[in-house]
């Protein structure tokens, strides 16, 4: 069982995640909507240089445009994409083709009904992974909402799916085992459960407790 960190910011932040064991991090980059998660590229650029190579970064963007999103990735180096913006099939194919071989496309999904998993076959030959993520209406904000999901829903999507499902959205170290067990997820991606909420720096503590909870889950 994978574990992703998202939302690093720092140098704090970075160290804070690569401390606590995690897999994977997250970098937001292109914001679109009100986030105090969003960085530059060349914030991103220099964290990466700093992360051990057994950690993958990962860009987190809610751009569709794919040369904005190749842009980002050629400007920090980042090949792993996380795409929030809800880009359509051939958005997604352009992206892919202007990536390295190993580069990797991972599409996110703010499911309502069960319904909305139907059109994310079109994605089945184009994405190498799903991420199921949480959407909060009365902000507009697409992530890092604190807000979880349905987990029987994201459960069922889980066992239809070809490709592994990430599960993200209000994931904590304290309900991180349960949602391993209720949904059965290839990882699990945490952002505003391991902030400090007054800072909103990266928790070590949390870090490293989300981390275990997720291996031992």
């Amino acid at each position: 069982m994978r574990a992703k960190i998202c939302g690093i910011r720092t140098e704090e932040d970075l160290k804070a995640a690569v401390e606590s064991g995690a897999d994977a991090v997250g970098f937001l980059l292109g914001q679109v909507h009100p986030s105090k998660d969003f960085i530059l590229p060349g914030t991103a650029a220099r964290l990466v240089r700093a992360l051990p190579p057994w950690i993958t970064p990962v860009i987190v963007t809610h751009l569709t445009e794919p040369d904005e999103i190749l842009e980002l990735s050629d400007r920090t180096g980042i090949t792993t994409l996380q795409l929030h913006g809800g880009s359509s099939p051939s958005e997604v194919q352009r992206v892919r083709d202007g990536l390295p071989p190993a580069g990797k496309v991972i599409v996110t999904i703010h499911p309502d009904s069960e319904t909305d998993f139907v059109i994310f076959k079109d994605y089945y030959s184009l994405a190498d992974a799903f991420l199921i993520d949480s959407f909060d209406r009365t902000t507009g904000r697409v992530g890092g909402t604190g807000k979880t999901n349905d987990w029987s829903l994201a459960a069922k999507f889980v066992g239809e799916s070809p490709l592994p499902v990430i599960l993200a959205g209000g994931l904590t170290p304290e309900n991180a085992a349960e949602a391993i067990r209720t949904v059965r997820p290839y990882g699990l991606d945490a952002n505003s459960g391991l902030k400090n909420k007054e800072t909103g720096a990266v928790d070590p503590i949390r870090c490293k407790d989300f981390v275990a909870a997720v291996r031992n889950a």
